[in-house]
């Protein structure tokens, strides 16, 4: 899928469904890093530009109902050098720094 390609409010609408698809289902490695890279590209999106209160604030409550069916991981999941390229850090693309509860 093409991410760059959807509008902000269908990023949100996956985002809501991969969180909750995370909550409920062991999933692969390759079908957790395909629901990050969504939470990516919103980080995207709206880093520096401005979105609703609402955007905000619907964002916010994803994303602590991702943090409760994740855990803080070590390592980023596109590994150390992907993340170094990209200027990626565990602070702000947190999400690339967490794992499933239910990991397969």
């Amino acid at each position: 899928m093409n991410l760059t390609r959807l509008p902000l409010p269908a990023l949100l609408a996956q985002w809501a469904r991969s969180v909750d698809y995370v909550a409920r289902e062991a999933l692969t490695s390759a079908e957790f890093l395909a629901d990050v890279d969504v939470r990516h590209e919103i980080a995207t999106r709206v880093r520096g530009k401005p979105v609703t209160r609402e955007t905000r604030e619907m964002l916010t409550e994803l994303d602590e109902a991702f943090r409760t069916v994740t855990v803080e991981q070590a390592t980023c999941l596109h590994g150390a050098s992907v993340a170094e390229a990209n200027g990626w850090t565990p602070s702000r693309e947190w999400y690339y720094w967490r794992s499933p509860v239910h990991a397969e």
